[in-house]
């Protein structure tokens, strides 16, 4: 892949700025490091391996500034959703064609792991304030087992205050997954497949502050018979 024509990314005395076609210019949080495996992917060598070089490299695919190498590749999206839709049309304006028989297949669900439908290349659900994304290699399963184990250590009601039975109740009707965060969670799905993670790490997507962070998912292992 190639930054698009009269594009470009250069050091200022403030930072890293991208330039556009248009001459507009736009400040890059990437330290050098960060700037150097992003660099390193334009120029055909290894993916970046730190959250902020990877996002900056898909929001650069989705909006048009950097063009995809070609690709014969064809990509199904599985599942319903603002993030299924706002996915279909990013990689169709990166020039992946979509469609039900593809060589690779991504999960999608705007809901928990059980929403899923039959097991993808790359799978993708919700999980509270959290979207997960979950690379090829790791069991959806896995990854929910753990989250859940850990959550039972986190969550703890104080007396009196659990939810009464045929009690008043009002929930908010909003749901978690807005159009910008949707946006935002295609752009790092469409990094997992241009760029792989590494195994047994997925990507958790803080759906209030579009946060990236990484996580370490070992198997679970199997019960003793």
């Amino acid at each position: 892949m190639e930054l698009a024509p009269r594009t470009e990314l250069y050091e200022s005395d403030s930072g890293f700025v991208l330039r556009t076609a248009d001459d507009e210019h736009f400040a890059l949080a990437l330290d050098h490091d960060e700037f150097d495996q992003l660099a390193g992917a334009l120029a055909g060598a290894a993916a970046p391996v730190s959250a902020k070089p990877k996002t900056a490299l898909s929001a650069l695919l989705a909006a048009g500034h950097v063009v995809p190498d070609p690709s014969t590749e064809k990509v199904a999206v599985l599942g319903c959703g603002s993030v299924a839709a706002a996915l279909m049309g990013m990689l169709g304006r990166v020039g992946m064609s979509t469609g039900r028989t593809a060589t690779r297949s991504i999960t999608v669900s705007d809901d928990g792991v059980e929403t899923l439908g039959s097991d993808g290349s790359i799978a993708c659900f919700r999980d509270g304030n959290l979207y997960v994304v979950v690379p090829e290699g790791v069991r959806p399963t896995d990854v929910s087992m753990r989250r859940d184990a850990s959550r039972r250590n986190r969550q703890r009601i104080e007396d009196g205050y659990a939810p009464r039975a045929g009690g008043r109740r009002l929930m908010s009707p909003i749901h978690p997954v807005s159009d910008v965060a949707a946006e935002f969670v295609a752009a790092q799905v469409l990094a997992e497949i241009i760029g792989p993670t590494a195994d047994h790490c997925v990507t958790a997507i803080d759906l209030r502050r579009l946060r990236v962070t990484r996580h370490p998912i070992l198997p679970v292992p199997e019960p003793p018979r």
